[in-house]
């Protein structure tokens, strides 16, 4: 199973810090997820063809418009029905849609 942590249940520091709203030089948030390099590696391809610049060590910023690319890339190329990365996906959706409620973008810093 695909793993998302929180800060609370957080085991490693070599993580992917998915935080919310622009980047303000600190890391280790409350709010944020965490995606191990493991985890991470199920997303980074359909990340990168949206931000083809996009900084593994970060900070990278997303905005709405993006995301849906993201999202629309990765629900499409994964047409295997993988529970598991739906399931992986989704939650990271929740995240990122709660995130836009209230921010015009988030940010992902890398290990």
């Amino acid at each position: 199973m695909i793993k998302i942590h929180t800060l609370k249940n957080l085991q490693q520091r070599d993580v992917f810090e998915f935080m919310r709203g622009d980047f303000k030089n600190e890391h280790w948030h409350e709010s944020s997820i965490f995606l191990t390099e493991e985890a991470f590696a199920f997303l980074h391809l359909h990340i990168y063809k949206v931000l083809p610049n996009f900084n593994y060590f970060g900070p990278n910023s997303v905005n709405l418009k993006q995301w849906n690319q993201i999202a629309f890339i990765a629900c499409t190329l994964n047409n295997s029905m993988d529970i598991d990365f739906i399931r992986f996906f989704n939650k990271i959706d929740d995240w990122v849609q709660k995130n836009f409620e209230e921010h015009t973008c988030f940010s992902i810093c890398g290990p």
